[in-house]
């Protein structure tokens, strides 16, 4: 991998002081804004976000070279292991695989359930299930030899699966270790074999989705490993996070906008409406990026080919009908297009009904989290932040 490397400096996190490659002097003081903006919580190597100009690397790696060359399954190793190739390979792949194999009273757990419940209470319910299934009384509370044997990974797939046919009324299906992770998601939530080119979207999806810094999920999944509580206790609060209409829940508000509209005339329309209206157009807006979501630009190209294979292109012209209205009108106060816009309309291609794309969307993050989670233990440090008093008091009164 070291031929795809980039040079070590790389570039500036805002306007606070300059962000490189170089050791950092600690405590590093910053310009703080609300929701923590401009605060450096911790030093990385997992990826790097360059919100001037959209350069997003994956230990080292632009994603613009991993997108479409690689396998979910090799972005979990680089992620977690700094490595897509190499002698552990093989015995990264089995750990992620036969983590699909789920215990029998955990899938009975989901199954108890009502299959109405929103999919990602469901997943949620499984993971906190496994999480006492798989710890004893003894285990140590990092969890550090579950991290380190990413089942983890491959179990929250197996859930997500799970839940997709509980949903459907479908009996539970027999995991075959061949299977990648995608094409075992596909054969579980469309019944059927899933050809090679919706197998290959759906590791492109989790490939974009797989890290993007301290968004919510990874953070909060962070600061709970920082108090040394075991793995499935770190994934049911990145899942609370995720669930969120700011974040994940994000891709079903996109599809109930887009899907209704018939054409492009009425897509501009409706964009014109909402926007007049001081409405939100789902899948705009990042708390990073100053221009347009990379990955939403790579998206937008594959919305195109696979409306085209899967024979409705319409979807496509109304999503970009959508997006060029909303940019035009939302552009000039620093709102653009990001990943959820364009990833939705590819999980509803595949087949996916919108209150599962959420949980697609936490398969795929499950790789940063864990690779975020196990630099968090490495580095020891309990996450405590201080807050600004602003109430009574300070001017001498009693409160």
């Amino acid at each position: 991998m070291t031929d795809l490397a980039t040079p070590s400096v790389l570039g500036t996190l805002g306007d606070s002081f300059a962000w490189q490659a170089d050791a950092l002097q600690w405590p590093v003081t910053t310009q703080v804004g609300p929701g923590l903006a401009g605060v450096i919580a911790c030093t990385t190597a997992v990826s790097w976000i360059d919100p001037s100009s959209g350069l997003l690397m994956y230990r080292g790696v632009p994603i613009e070279r991993l997108a479409g060359a690689v396998t979910f399954e090799e972005v979990v190793r680089l992620l977690i292991t700094g490595q897509i190739e190499g002698d552990a390979a093989h015995t990264t792949q089995s750990r992620l695989r036969d983590g699909r194999r789920l215990p029998a009273d955990v899938v009975h757990l989901v199954r108890s359930l009502d299959a109405q419940t929103h999919p990602t209470l469901l997943l949620r319910a499984g993971v906190s299930a496994l999480g006492c299934h798989e710890l004893s009384g003894d285990d140590e509370l990092s969890g550090e030899r579950h991290w380190r044997e990413l089942r983890i990974v491959g179990q929250v797939a197996a859930l997500v699966a799970e839940v997709g046919q509980h949903r459907r009324s479908r009996p539970p299906l027999a995991v075959d270790p061949t299977t990648s992770l995608a094409q075992g998601m596909l054969q579980a939530l469309t019944d059927g074999e899933p050809d090679a080119e919706d197998v290959a979207l759906l590791d492109l999806l989790w490939v974009l989705y797989a890290d993007h810094g301290l968004d919510a999920p990874t953070f909060t999944s962070m600061i709970v490993a920082s108090c040394l509580a075991d793995p499935y206790y770190n994934v049911v609060a990145g899942l609370s996070a995720l669930r969120g209409p700011r974040l994940g829940g994000a891709t079903e508000q996109v599809l109930a906008q887009m899907l209704p509209l018939a054409d492009e005339a009425r897509a501009r329309q409706w964009v014109g409406q909402a926007v007049e209206a001081g409405e939100r157009v789902a899948g705009f807006g990042h708390r990073v990026y100053r221009m347009a979501d990379p990955r939403a630009v790579v998206l937008r190209r594959e919305l195109a080919l696979a409306a085209r294979r899967h024979g409705c292109p319409e979807l496509f012209a109304v999503a970009r009908a959508m997006e060029q209205e909303a940019s035009r009108l939302l552009a000039p106060r620093g709102i653009h297009v990001n990943i959820n816009f364009y990833a939705a309309p590819l999980f509803h291609l595949l087949g996916i009904e919108p209150a599962m794309v959420p949980c697609l969307y936490a398969v795929g993050r499950m790789a940063g989290l864990v690779a975020r989670v196990q630099e968090a233990l490495a580095q020891g440090r309990l996450y405590r932040p201080v807050s600004r008093y602003v109430g009574p008091g300070l001017d001498g009164a009693t409160p």
